[in-house]
Formats: structure tokens, sequence, C-alpha cells
């Protein structure tokens, strides 16, 4: 269950955009989607964590300014960066996410 709440908070990365680094762009957009400002620190900070540098880059450049939808950019990857994406989600388990409820 924890594996498909990290993945719900991957999609709120989708669709970031605006100046600012990589990193701002996505904790922006995370906080933009309803998530506190915490919640989305630990996201960006699992996906630094977790993901290679280049396949981290490789994120903030298709979610944050190509708009690519999560989900489809990580089915499009290899396996073994898949495997990369399911160790940040168990990474961001640990966040303490809003209910997915609320609002």
């Amino acid at each position: 269950m924890r594996v498909v709440v990290a993945l719900v908070a991957l999609g709120l990365l989708a669709g970031c955009g605006g100046a600012g680094s990589g990193r701002d762009q996505l904790v922006g957009d995370c906080v933009d989607k309803g998530e506190s400002p915490a919640a989305c620190e630990c996201i960006v900070d699992a996906l630094e964590a977790k993901l290679s540098p280049d396949l981290y880059k490789r994120t903030i450049v298709a979610v944050a300014r190509e708009k690519r939808n999560i989900e489809s950019f990580i089915d499009s990857l290899p396996d073994d960066e898949k495997m990369e994406y399911f160790g940040a989600a168990l990474e961001m388990g640990k966040c303490k996410l809003a209910d997915a409820t609320d609002g």
C-alpha cells in the first residue's frame, strides 16, 4: 500500500513548470497539488537519494519541464531504471503525505 501512496506522490510531481532549479520546480508543483512543503521536500529528497544523478536529471526534464505524466515516463524506462523508482517509492513511503481523501 505504501508503494501505491508513493506512486501517487510521484504523480503529484507531474505538470511542474516555472523558473527555478529542477528541485524547486518539483517541490513547488507538489505543494501546489496540496501536499505540505515538508512532505514535498521528503518526496524530492527520496528521488535524489534513490535515483542515479542521470535519471534524476532526466526526471526533472521530463516531469518538470516537458510536463510528461510521471507514470508514462516511468513506463518508458528500461527495467533497471524502473527498479530505481521502486527504491524511491519505498523511501517515499516514509513521507507524511496528505490523506488521499482530503481535497
